[in-house]
């Protein structure tokens, strides 16, 4: 290699290094925001309840339509990790964790774009990396997927980077797995990462013993019998939870609950939203660069893309996951665009290479990090979630039953559910997030009141229902008074009925 061959190579590991330090700060800036949604209180709860009585609640203690009912959740170890947090520092440290988890999940699709068979230009990395992260923004609150989006970036790059010859770190996938197992509902993504290559390696092996003969499909096998055994450890591994073999049958469980579409994370993407249109975009553009490429996707590619755009486009929740696949292979036919697309312009005299400029890349690192670090201490100051959780939640109503006490079961808006778990414990809720819990009978039958269809007023009855907690002209409130029903309290979030 001549030296102006070497300065060329070491000018552009500098410039990648300056990118991605540069793209992994925006990320952290995107993704330093509150965190809390809904569901983010009832784990709260559970992992409080988990820290007092040092064991896990395998039967529902937060509600009076379940109450007792067998409830075994795998998400106890984020559950009780989420408390901790929440003990040190409030919302605010949750945000911390959420912000940096986004962070590295991004920084692991970096290095999965560097196991590529072609180098992807720095540039190219990081507005792919960018991009995909700001269309995974939708997935970006304070539960225990967050995991899951953890560890499917892990695997994905340990697969990835196993393929390319380091097929030892297959056997870090097992381990994983029982964290997984253990730590979301989302588990099954695990098997599915896995599932695509390894459907790739049976294709890939069939066709090349074919054609070329089994001495020349040698290799290919192996790695598919790496992956065989690795598969068999990583069903296995699954079952290494409190719950044994219940856990394979939780995922579609929760599946097959009809009353899911209703809810909007499980709901078709709607397109219009502001925060779908980076989804959007990814997904034209990956389609674009994908047609215009003379190069074919990599079976890999083909079972991760198309899998994963077939759920993205049936629920809101799969969106981030898909980001994640579609940046590689976004990056990977972008750079063989690029470079098919530059044969094409007439060539120019070679230019000396420049020279790296060691202050002005430091300034801009610390710039960058300034602000990332800046907005990231914001939102861990008290008095900013405060106000984002007054926005949010009746936080003010829920002071007013700690206060005045009224007597009574309760029934609650959806959303509202896991908050009065946490800032209420008195007060039972009818319904909260937990929808593997309550499936379509207690779901049904929230919506009917809320819907104000026949017999909602039965439904009432039927459970001894004494106050109603909702968000301000609704019909359902509009018919409590006409019945009868009193504003107990009132506020710009929320109104209490009460009889």
């Amino acid at each position: 290699m001549s030296e102006e061959e070497a300065m060329q190579d070491e000018n552009r590991g500098v410039l990648e290094r300056l990118l991605a330090v540069l793209t992994l700060l925006l990320i952290l800036a995107m993704a330093a925001r509150y965190t809390v949604s809904p569901d983010t209180w009832w784990h709260l709860r559970a992992g409080q309840w988990i820290w007092l009585h040092r064991a896990l609640p395998n039967v529902d203690h937060f509600s009076y339509t379940r109450l007792g009912e067998a409830w075994h959740y795998p998400g106890w170890p984020v559950e009780v990790l989420m408390y901790g947090l929440y003990r040190l520092g409030g919302t605010g440290a949750l945000n911390v964790a959420v912000a940096l988890t986004v962070t590295t999940v991004w920084g692991l699709v970096w290095l999965t774009l560097r196991e590529l068979e072609v180098e992807v230009h720095p540039l190219l990395k990081a507005g792919t990396v960018a991009w995909g992260a700001a269309a995974s923004a939708v997935y970006w609150n304070a539960r225990p997927q967050m995991l899951s989006f953890l560890l499917s970036a892990l695997f994905l790059w340990l697969l990835a980077r196993a393929k390319r010859g380091r097929a030892r770190l297959l056997l870090g996938l097992p381990v994983l797995m029982v964290l997984w197992a253990n730590g979301h509902g989302a588990f099954i993504m695990g098997l599915v990462w896995w599932g695509a290559y390894w459907a790739a390696a049976v294709l890939r092996w069939a066709v090349q013993r074919r054609r070329e003969g089994p001495q020349a499909a040698a290799s290919a096998w192996r790695w598919l019998l790496s992956l065989t055994a690795v598969g068999a450890a990583l069903a296995v591994a699954v079952l290494l939870n409190p719950y044994g073999l219940e856990m394979y049958g939780y995922p579609f469980k929760t599946l097959g609950i009809h009353a899911l579409r209703l809810i909007s994370e499980w709901q078709v993407p709607d397109f219009h939203k502001a925060s779908l249109l980076p989804m959007l975009v990814l997904l034209v553009a990956l389609v674009g660069v994908v047609g215009a490429s003379a190069r074919r996707m990599t079976l890999e590619n083909v079972f991760l893309v198309g899998g994963m755009l077939a759920l993205a486009l049936t629920a809101v929740r799969n969106v981030a996951l898909f980001a994640v696949v579609a940046v590689p292979a976004l990056a990977r036919h972008a750079e063989y665009l690029l470079r098919d697309g530059l044969q094409w312009l007439p060539s120019r005299p070679a230019r000396p290479p420049a020279r790296p400029h060691p202050k002005i890349n430091l300034g801009l690192v610390a710039l960058a990090a300034l602000l990332a670090v800046g907005k990231l201490g914001v939102m861990t100051l008290p008095g900013v979630n405060a106000g984002a959780a007054a926005q949010n939640f009746p936080v003010d109503a829920v002071a007013f039953l700690e206060t005045a006490h009224p007597q009574g079961r309760l029934f609650n808006d959806y959303g509202w559910g896991a908050y009065l778990m946490w800032a209420a414990p008195d007060y039972p809720v009818f319904i909260d997030g937990r929808a593997d819990l309550y499936g379509d009978e207690i779901i049904g039958q929230w919506l009917r009141v809320v819907g104000v269809k026949p017999g909602w007023d039965a439904v009432l009855d039927y459970w001894d229902v004494r106050l109603v907690l909702m968000p301000p002209d609704t019909l359902l409130g509009r018919m409590l008074v006409a019945r009868g029903w009193r504003v107990l309290y009132r506020d710009d979030i929320s109104v209490l009925y009460g009889r």
